[in-house]
């Protein structure tokens, strides 16, 4: 009896740290779900007072292509009964998610923090209001710059062979992750920048590797844009930029790093 006691000890006495460790990721992802979940609410009532003013955001919405079409007449087309109202319910979603970015990116800084050590965590401000700011100069480039400058290439081309009939369906699907693809990788510098202060690399790493890194920029921007050259460059060049900005500050936080030391 005694040594059946003895082994039950011992192995709770085992299983103790793993349940620590499960209860802590058990409690992260609950953080994380619960953040989640405040996010998706938010930009969900965001979303129901969109709906009303959903005929002028969808005019809003023709904006790149009105800037593409210049003193041409603009004329989107329907195939289905349902495609004004979906497109109409997906740029009332957009809108929302694009107001609703203080919010959101605030509640992924707040989840990070807790990982961050007592200096880094008096940098969460700063790095959440950059990321805002990126985010919303992102998308706004691409919606005032690229995308008239990527549908005016395409329409163009196209108009040469054959005349062009635009249906909103198909101008939604290229304005939609377009416009979200350009405010997500805007937010490079900053992800650079947090984990290089959390010493995942150095800016002399990043300064090695240009060459790969302008190929893998070359990739996320054909994925992330419309088939055509202009749009893609538009993409890739500041994002290099930014990157070679990144560097930058990372060398100089290193530097400032070692001179504190």
């Amino acid at each position: 009896m005694d040594h059946e006691e003895h082994e039950h000890d011992q192995y709770g006495e085992q299983e103790h740290p793993e349940n620590e460790k499960w209860m802590s990721l058990a409690g992260h992802l609950g953080e994380l779900r619960q953040r989640l979940l405040r996010s998706f609410i938010f930009v969900f009532v965001l979303l129901c007072i969109a709906i009303p003013f959903a005929p002028q955001l969808l005019e809003l919405a023709q904006i790149p292509l009105v800037n593409s079409l210049g003193d041409s007449p603009v004329n989107l087309h329907f195939t289905g009964p349902f495609d004004v109202f979906m497109v109409s319910i997906k740029v009332c979603v957009l809108v929302s998610f694009f107001l609703a970015a203080p919010y959101w990116i605030w509640q992924i800084w707040a989840f990070v923090k807790p990982a961050l050590y007592e200096k880094e965590r008096k940098l969460v401000v700063p790095f959440a209001i950059a990321s805002i700011v990126l985010f919303w100069l992102g998308t706004s480039f691409c919606f005032f710059y690229v995308l008239p400058m990527g549908m005016a290439y395409l329409i163009q081309y196209g108009a040469e062979v054959a005349t062009p009939i635009i249906t909103i369906k198909d101008y939604l699907s290229i304005l939609i992750p377009t416009v979200l693809g350009f405010g997500l990788v805007f937010e490079t510098p900053v992800l650079i920048i947090l984990l290089g202060m959390l010493g995942l690399f150095r800016a002399e790493t990043l300064a090695r590797y240009r060459s790969a890194t302008v190929v893998f920029i070359f990739v996320v921007a054909a994925l992330l844009t419309p088939p055509e050259p202009l749009t893609q460059i538009a993409m890739a060049v500041p994002l290099y930029l930014m990157f070679e900005i990144s560097i930058w500050i990372l060398y100089m936080i290193q530097k400032k790093k070692s001179d504190d030391a």
